[in-house]
C-alpha cells in the first residue's frame, strides 16, 4: 500500500535495457555476489506522499554467514532522495551480522541508532548487499519519489522474475547473447 509499482522492465523496452547492463553495476554486484550472478527482477517503485515507510529488511528469506552472499541490489534514483520523500535508510555492517532485522530488533519499524538515510539527487546510482538491513522510509513531501530498482541474485537461487518463462519474443531479438545469459535465457539457434 502507498507505493506504485510496476514489474518486468526488461520486457518494457529498450530504455530499461542500461539499468541492468551497466559495467559499473555489474562490477559491483560481481564483488558482492562472487562474480557468479543474474538478473532477478528489473521494477520500478514510487512511494506516494504519506507513505513508503518499510520495516528493515533483507532481501533473503534467512540470515547468512558473511562472505556468502544471495542478493545484490542497486537503485536508480529519478527523483532526489532526502530526508522528506521517503529516501531508503541503511544500516551499514548489518550483512556482517548474520541476522535478519525481524528476528533481532524488537521493533523493526522503529528508527536503529546506526541507520543512514540514503540522500542524493537524481542520477544517482547505488548498489548494494541486500543483505543489509534497509527500508523505505515516510514520504512526507507532496510528490511520489521514484526510482528503479535493478535486483540481482547468486547463479544457483531463483529469480524473482522468471526470464526464461516471461521473456518476450521481441525482447530475445533486440538482446546480444551476453545480457541473455545475465537473464538466464538461453539464445535461440540461428
Amino acid at each position: 500500500p502507498g507505493v506504485t509499482r510496476l514489474a518486468d522492465l526488461v520486457n518494457k523496452g529498450e530504455a530499461f535495457d542500461q539499468f541492468y547492463t551497466h559495467p559499473k553495476v555489474l562490477a559491483a554486484t560481481a564483488h558482492v555476489l562472487r562474480n557468479h550472478f543474474k538478473l532477478s527482477s528489473l521494477n520500478y517503485r514510487s512511494a506516494l506522499p504519506g507513505s513508503g515507510a518499510q520495516m528493515l529488511h533483507v532481501d533473503w528469506h534467512e540470515a547468512v554467514e558473511p562472505n556468502h552472499y544471495n542478493v545484490c541490489n542497486s537503485i536508480w534514483l529519478l527523483d532526489d532522495f532526502t530526508a522528506d520523500n521517503g529516501a531508503t535508510r541503511l544500516v551499514p555492517g548489518t550483512h556482517l551480522s548474520n541476522k535478519r532485522p525481524v528476528d533481532a530488533l524488537e521493533d523493526p519499524s522503529a528508527s536503529h541508532p546506526l541507520e543512514t538515510l540514503l540522500i542524493a539527487p537524481a542520477g544517482t546510482v547505488v548498489v548494494f548487499n541486500s543483505h543489509v538491513w534497509h527500508g523505505g522510509t515516510i514520504n512526507k513531501s507532496n510528490l511520489p519519489r521514484r526510482a528503479i530498482h535493478s535486483y540481482y541474485c547468486h547463479f544457483d537461487v531463483d529469480q524473482q522474475t522468471d526470464q526464461s518463462r516471461y521473456i518476450r519474443p521481441e525482447t530475445i531479438e533486440r538482446l546480444d547473447e551476453a545480457v541473455l545469459t545475465l537473464l538466464n535465457v538461453s539464445a535461440p539457434l540461428k
